[in-house]
């Protein structure tokens, strides 16, 4: 499937034909090595280089939930044995799964994720990450469960709304638990509203509330919105 390290120019003319099927992009048309693919090509291909392009992700969840009804997931499935990592499109289905309560689109998520294990562990993005740099810390401590289930290490978050910039991702118990400790190290206390925005605000006010409820010895001073937590001495 993909024969190389995509350069600036395969970037270029994949933008480019992912924005002829209707994907909200713009490229330009460069020449590359893969001819004229496909549409279950096409997405194949650039699910492959996703891996080297963060940006793609948001492009290519946003294409599946306004598009699925054009995607033949067994023609793309097909192609797995092709791809270094057919597991990316679990990676993609999943956050799909995490946008939407249209169960079409849920069974037709679920399909590409089927017959797939976990990858084992390794960082989602090629080149992103330097060892031991922050952009590594960061994704290790705050891997979001989509990437996790798969096997993979990684924080950046599809946009789903250009509008209004909502993006999507959660993280699990495990995580929600790293990134209070770590907040509670660093304060001398936290509200709420602290702990909402340091998860991104991709969790609820109840489960929030049940999260620090659950910290042994973390004690609630005060009530309502101006409500303060702090470990007890």
């Amino acid at each position: 499937m993909l024969t190389a390290i995509p350069t600036t120019d395969h970037l270029n003319r994949l933008y480019h034909e992912l924005s002829l099927i209707g994907a909200e992009c713009v490229g330009e048309y460069r020449e590359w090595p893969y001819d004229k693919p496909d549409k279950s090509h096409l997405l194949a291909l650039a699910a492959e280089m996703l891996r080297y392009d963060p940006r793609l992700l948001t492009i290519l969840v946003i294409y599946s939930i306004k598009h699925f009804h054009e995607i033949n997931p067994t023609e793309i499935r097909s192609l797995y044995n092709d791809m270094e990592t057919p597991q990316v499109f679990a990676v993609m289905a999943e956050f799909v799964k995490t946008a939407t309560s249209d169960e079409e689109l849920l069974y037709w998520a679920d399909y590409f994720q089927k017959g797939l294990s976990p990858v084992s562990l390794q960082f989602f993005f090629h080149y992103l990450y330097v060892p031991g740099g922050a952009l590594a810390d960061r994704a290790v401590e705050r891997n979001l469960q989509e990437y996790k289930k798969w096997g993979f290490i990684a924080s950046e978050r599809p946009t789903i709304d250009q509008k209004t910039k909502r993006t999507i991702g959660s993280f699990d118990h495990p995580s929600r638990r790293n990134i209070l400790e770590k907040l509670l190290h660093e304060r001398d206390f936290i509200t709420l509203s602290d702990y909402i925005s340091a998860l991104d605000h991709g969790i609820s006010r109840q489960q929030a509330l049940l999260d620090l409820k659950s910290v042994p010895g973390l004690q609630c001073e005060g009530r309502g919105r101006g409500a303060r937590w702090r470990v007890a001495a």
